[in-house]
Parts: structure tokens; C-alpha cells; sequence
């Protein structure tokens, strides 16, 4: 791993040591460091910088965690994301921080006449939960609409942000994913009112919220939104899925959700009672042992010697 990815993950120590090392073997030249030296030693400014923030702040986060204050929780862990986003601990210690103050669904259906709507299909979004790593938003639906999160309005993808409340959609055909804005959309920094996604793409919603569209696996049109603005969701999770085939969890970065500690890939795909795995090895579903290949449906706890996770409904789909 190299020292922005050591530094990301929280070992500042590691990442100023490999950064040194780098710094000693630059070549000298007459009348000082060169551009690359000058830049590298400023590297190692930044992560000595990083380092001092970060450090104290881990100390709170673990006292608050052992008192179960946990909206204290909550704010600590997002000042340690901020000097080191990739922090394993901290994303942990956020996900469950955020299972235990907020509800375990994003938004539900209005009641009709005061009765709740109940789920006559699988729901078209789902939870992921997986220890050490994070929760994640499934969307199962072809076309998902993105808006503000109130009270009064339902989208699949809620936005803690100032944007309106149904801003835009995306939309799943043999071509890939495209995006309609309905409210001012920049993709790339370029405004548009439609545009085909490409992996890798930026989009803004509003003046401010802007999220990655990413496609990891080239085997699956499933693709990943990265919230790198700083918004969230009512439920904070790592990213928003948008399950097209099959969802791969795996060791790479070509997986949906890279899990580095996986041996091999686990591979979750659509089935007629909501989701299905598949798997190399044993596991159990809900205490039940398993091996190989199991049926999920839309509410399942799974665990094997390697990981641990949940599933779980997060509302039927609703209309704006």
C-alpha cells in the first residue's frame, strides 16, 4: 500500500515513513530539492498535520463508543473520516452508531386511510449491513429518482442536502445508466438536462451535492454512487447500490464492495423471493448451515469464517 493509502486508512505513522523514504531517495541537485522533492516534503507536512488531528480524536471516539453515547459517536467518527476517510474503526463505529440512533429504514410508504401499506412484492430497496465495513443502500428498481429527504416527500435516494425534492433520475436500459435532471444537474462540471453515465463521472446535484457514478465490475451493470460531497443519507451508508444482475462483494477494487480480508468473491443476484448468493465454502443463513449457493430473500443474516453481514428491507418504493 502506498502512503496516501496508508494515510487514508489511519496509519500516519506507516504513510510518514514511507513518505520519507521516498523523500531520502529523490536525487540531489544544486540549490536545493527539486519541484517533486518540495512537493513531497509538503506531503509529509500534511500528514504529520493529519496525524495531530486525528489522533486525540480517536481517544474521544473510543471513551464516547464505551458510553454509549453515540451522537457524540457520530461526530467524532466523521472527524476522524475527515483526516483519514478510510479508517476501519471509525466507519465501524459510525455504521452501528447510526443503527442505533436512527430507525432501520431510509423512508416508508404514507399510510392510506391510516393503515400502513404493506409489501405485496420484495421491496425495491434493501440494506446492506457488513461488520467492519459499512452499510449500504440496494436499489433493485430499473429507474430510481433522487430529492430531498422531508417528511412529506418519498424518493429512493433521500438527500440531506438544498436540493429540490425530486431533482433527478437515473435510469437502467441496455445502454447503461442515464441521467434526467429536473432541477440544475452538472455532470463533470457541465450542465445538462440528460447524459448517458460513464464510470467515473461526477455528478452535482445543486450547488453543492455531488456524488461518483462508478461500474467496478466489468462482468455486471450494477453501479456504485459515492457521496464525496460531504451530504448523506437519513441513514448514513457507504454508497448507494443500483443492483442491475448480481452485486459482487470481493477482495479487488472490480468488486461493488471491496472487502480485502474475502478470500474469493461472494456474488448476491436477483431471485423471485428477493436475493440469492453465491459463495465458495460454507456459511450459515440465519443459523441454518449452508454451502456454495443459498436464497436470501429480502431479510437474512449470513455468516462464514470470513464475514458477517445482514440484509433487510428498506421500503417499498415510493412515489413523488
Amino acid at each position: 500500500m502506498n502512503a496516501l493509502g496508508l494515510a487514508d486508512a489511519g496509519e500516519f505513522r506507516q504513510a510518514i515513513e514511507v513518505a520519507g523514504r521516498a523523500l531520502k531517495r529523490l536525487p540531489a541537485v544544486a540549490g536545493g530539492p527539486t519541484t517533486q522533492g518540495q512537493a513531497l516534503a509538503q506531503f509529509c507536512r500534511e500528514l504529520e498535520s493529519r496525524e495531530a488531528k486525528c489522533g486525540p480524536t480517536l481517544v474521544e471516539l473510543h471513551q464516547a463508543a464505551a458510553q454509549g453515547c453515540w451522537r457524540d459517536v457520530l461526530n467524532l467518527c466523521e472527524q476522524v473520516l475527515q483526516a483519514a476517510p478510510q479508517h476501519r474503526e471509525a466507519r465501524r463505529l459510525r455504521a452501528l452508531a447510526w443503527k442505533t440512533v436512527e430507525p432501520a429504514t431510509i423512508a416508508m410508504p404514507a399510510p392510506v386511510n391510516g393503515t400502513a401499506v404493506a409489501f405485496e412484492e420484495p421491496p425495491a430497496r434493501l440494506l446492506l449491513w457488513i461488520d467492519g465495513v459499512g452499510g449500504y443502500l440496494i436499489c433493485l428498481a430499473g429507474r430510481i429518482n433522487l430529492g430531498q429527504a422531508t417528511p412529506e416527500t418519498y424518493v429512493d435516494v433521500p438527500l440531506f442536502a438544498d436540493v429540490s425534492r425530486l431533482h433527478a433520475s437515473l435510469s437502467r436500459d441496455d445502454e447503461g445508466y442515464t441521467l434526467q435532471a429536473t432541477r440544475n444537474v452538472l455532470v463533470n462540471g457541465r450542465s445538462v438536462e440528460q447524459a448517458l453515465l460513464r464510470s467515473g463521472d461526477r455528478v452535482t446535484l445543486g450547488t453543492s451535492c455531488q456524488f461518483q457514478f462508478r461500474q467496478p465490475s466489468p462482468l455486471s451493470s450494477t453501479a456504485r454512487l459515492d457521496l464525496t460531497s460531504g451530504h448523506r443519507l437519513p441513514i448514513a451508508v457507504e454508497a448507494v447500490l443500483l443492483m442491475a444482475d448480481a452485486l459482487v462483494l470481493g477482495p479487488d477494487t472490480q468488486a461493488h464492495v471491496t472487502i480485502p480480508e474475502l478470500k474469493q468473491s461472494i456474488v448476491l443476484f436477483r431471485a423471485k423471493e428477493g436475493l440469492g448468493m453465491r459463495c465458495g465454502g460454507s456459511f450459515t443463513v440465519n443459523g441454518r448451515p449452508g454451502r456454495d449457493r443459498a436464497v436470501l430473500g429480502t431479510t437474512a443474516t449470513v455468516m462464514s469464517e470470513e464475514i458477517s453481514f445482514a440484509l433487510e428491507p428498506a421500503g417499498a418504493k415510493s412515489k413523488v
